[in-house]
């Protein structure tokens, strides 16, 4: 069962002090021990509850003195007055009792408290008359701050080795890590050594376990575009760091291999920013060393130059995204043209050609399949009178309002064309000869209600249409003779008096 994994702060709080921090450590408790062996000698650090009870001592013998030396010539009232004076100049008096040797109180000031009492410093100075012990002045103070556990703790002369230690150890950590800075750590590589790495066109660092820089190569210098990258320090540490480099999941990659001990690869890095900016890909592998703790002792750091790859690649993305966008302007412009060569541009109907191209195929298709197809033919009735009263411009708006019918009203599989001046050919598969008239029949009221709404011509125009309807299920019967068929039942729909639709060789279906 394998333990669980320490968080990599706490393992960096637990690692082992480096040789500064222990040199720190040690020096500073030699000289801890000098200044306590010199205090102890010669009370180098005042004690300030010891100085404020031999001053209270000092006020209390003084007073005593001075009642002696009045109580000759002073009454019990002034010697109250006295004691209360007294108190209102030491205000940490609490209160003041004059005892004789027999236990009587001739005076006294403030409310004495039990002996014993916590909360209360007690003196009593010895009173002395002609040369002999008369009593007592009995004194209570406040407790003096500190004298007194846990209080004593926050004190000076308990606090100052703990704070002689700690300043001593910084100040002695810093000043030696800048000295043992200054002493070249990489002196110790060789020169062949030194001069492989810097053949090396990828960049090269080897960090300690603290993240300092032992060794670099002069292609970390090129990567960064730094001259100030310096030894025995952190990467971190120089000011450019921060404000340049950036990670994409933003971890160091080095400090992941530190905390962890594991191989990082490939994590990508960008160094400045815009024409400047480097991208790079970062591995780090631990290194290494018998008998220190934990196994690792370093880091070896390899920074790969992804600029050009980079650039190339976003270059193609470019070119890719370019072509792309022609090609959709190709096909965009291929429908256009298939649209202009296959649709009437005015109506937006099939033309003759695209239209026999298509009719053709779905008829035989149909018929093939034992399926029934139909072909209407429509013709505007007394088209001409519309350009001859009104102008070839309502001529033209008629036409596209009665187009606009058609291909509203087609199914998705039926084909409608202009076949030519103001006559439609519409082909409907799948429609037996009820179903293709009675098609036919809604086109002409459509037509007949509608069609004048959309022209803007005041009074409202009156238009309708004449149809013809022809039924096959033979592919004997071509789509030419279809076609005819359904033209010749459109004359006899002219021929029977407009606005009505005729099946082929059928009774003609009167309007409604």
């Amino acid at each position: 069962m394998s333990l669980p994994k320490m968080p990599p702060l706490l393992h960096r709080w637990l690692r082992v002090p480096d040789t500064v921090t222990r040199l720190s450590i040690g020096v500073s408790a030699l000289v801890l021990l000098c200044l306590m062996t010199i205090d102890s000698l010669f009370g180098l650090v005042a004690d300030p509850a010891a100085r404020e009870s031999a001053r209270r001592m000092a006020v209390s013998q003084t007073l005593a003195d001075q009642l002696m030396i009045s109580a000759t010539r002073l009454g019990e009232r002034e010697v109250i007055e006295m004691l209360n004076a007294f108190r209102r100049r030491e205000t940490q008096a609490r209160a003041i009792a004059l005892r004789s040797a027999d236990g009587e109180v001739p005076a006294a000031s403030g409310l004495m408290r039990p002996r014993g009492d916590a909360q209360v410093m007690s003196l009593d100075v010895p009173v002395m008359l002609q040369g002999r012990p008369w009593g007592a002045l009995e004194l209570q103070w406040t407790p003096i701050p500190g004298e007194s556990w846990p209080g004593r703790l926050w004190t000076l002369p308990t606090l100052w080795p703990l704070l002689a230690f700690v300043g001593i150890a910084a100040l002695l950590r810093l000043y030696l890590g800048r000295v043992l800075r200054q002493l070249d750590p990489d002196a110790a590589v060789p020169d062949r050594v030194r001069s492989a790495y810097d053949t090396l066109t990828e960049g090269v660092l080897i960090l300690d376990d603290q993240g300092r820089i032992l060794l670099m190569n002069k292609a970390v210098g090129e990567l960064t575009g730094r001259r100030d990258v310096h030894l025995g320090r952190q990467l971190e540490e120089h000011g450019w760091f921060a404000d340049e480099v950036r990670f994409d999941d933003g971890q160091v990659p080095w400090q992941m291999t530190l905390d962890d001990n594991t191989v990082v690869e490939r994590r990508r890095m960008t160094i400045g920013q815009g024409e400047r900016q480097r991208i790079v890909l970062v591995t780090c592998s631990p290194v290494g060393e018998a008998g220190r703790r934990r196994g690792l002792s370093g880091c070896l750091v390899v920074l790969a130059d992804q600029t050009s790859l980079e650039r190339a690649h976003d270059q193609i993305a470019r070119a890719m995204r370019d072509l792309q966008s022609a090609h959709e302007q190709i096909r965009l412009k291929n429908e256009e043209l298939f649209r202009l060569a296959t649709r009437d541009p005015m109506t937006g109907c099939l033309n003759r050609r695209a239209f026999f191209e298509q009719a053709g195929a779905l008829k035989e298709r149909c018929n093939l399949e034992g399926r029934p197809v139909a072909a209407v033919m429509c013709d505007i009735d007394h088209f001409k009178s519309f350009n001859d009263r009104y102008g070839h411009a309502i001529g033209d708006e008629v036409i596209k309002a009665v187009a606009g019918i058609y291909n509203g009203s087609a199914r998705e599989a039926d084909l409608v064309c202009r076949y030519g001046g103001e006559e439609f050919c519409v082909l409907l598969p799948d429609c037996e000869e009820e179903v293709a008239l009675a098609i036919a029949d809604t086109l002409r009221r459509l037509v007949q209600d509608t069609a004048g709404d959309g022209i803007d011509h005041d009074p409202r125009l009156t238009v309708t249409s004449s149809f013809g309807v022809a039924v096959t299920r033979s592919t004997r019967v071509g789509l030419e003779v279809l076609i005819d068929q359904a033209d010749q039942a459109l004359y006899q729909s002219k021929r029977n008096g407009r606005n009505r639709c005729t099946l082929h060789e059928e009774k003609v279906a009167e309007p409604a």
